[in-house]
């Protein structure tokens, strides 16, 4: 299914993700819109990836945001967003047992990123166009740091979260809501 029809299908849990249905859609004709290029706002995917028992989040430490965060990247170019969070979660935490347990969008927001240094170049305040795919994987595997963008990767209990991410907005506004969806 195309990522229009995705989110036109896509049944919004409170007034936040109403509101930015209808921001995505509109952005969805703008030129660029799935590349970085697109300095204003482009699509990016994120990876809620949770244990079987469903009581933990694999979570990284983002050297940008300098907090405990969800996986999740640019789309880059691909218009397969599940593709690319499944792809984002495997190079930023390197976990090799993961599955989506469904193809559907499980989130969606508008996420405000200030302005910042990447690979010495400054990077002006933007907005990520985001959709969360929900994934499982066993914690019983080998992980890894990805350098270049964390320097930390650790299954992360729910009730742990608002004690290790400081980002207040993630916390109250997406977090929270991630973990009320599926319980």
């Amino acid at each position: 299914m195309e990522l229009k029809e995705q989110i036109l299908n896509y049944v919004p849990f409170n007034e936040q993700e109403m509101r930015d249905k209808k921001l995505l859609l509109e952005w969805l004709s703008e030129p660029k819109v799935f590349e970085r290029e697109n300095e204003k706002a482009h699509f990016t995917a994120s990876a809620w990836v949770i244990n079987p028992e469903k009581t933990k989040v694999l979570m990284i430490y983002h050297n940008i945001y300098d907090s405990w965060a969800w996986m999740g990247g640019h789309a880059d170019g691909e218009t397969d967003l599940l593709k690319v969070a499944e792809r984002e979660a495997r190079e930023e935490s390197g976990i090799s047992d993961l599955k989506p347990l469904s193809e559907d969008i499980l989130s969606i927001e508008i996420v405000p990123v200030s302005g910042h240094e990447k690979r010495g170049k400054y990077v002006p305040s933007h907005l990520h166009l985001n959709v969360t795919y929900l994934f499982e994987a066993p914690e019983q595997q080998d992980l890894f740091i990805k350098p270049d963008e964390n320097s930390g990767v650790m299954w992360i209990p729910f009730e742990e979260i608002k004690n290790k991410s400081t980002e207040k907005w993630f916390i109250e506004r997406i977090y929270s809501k991630l973990i009320e969806k599926i319980k």
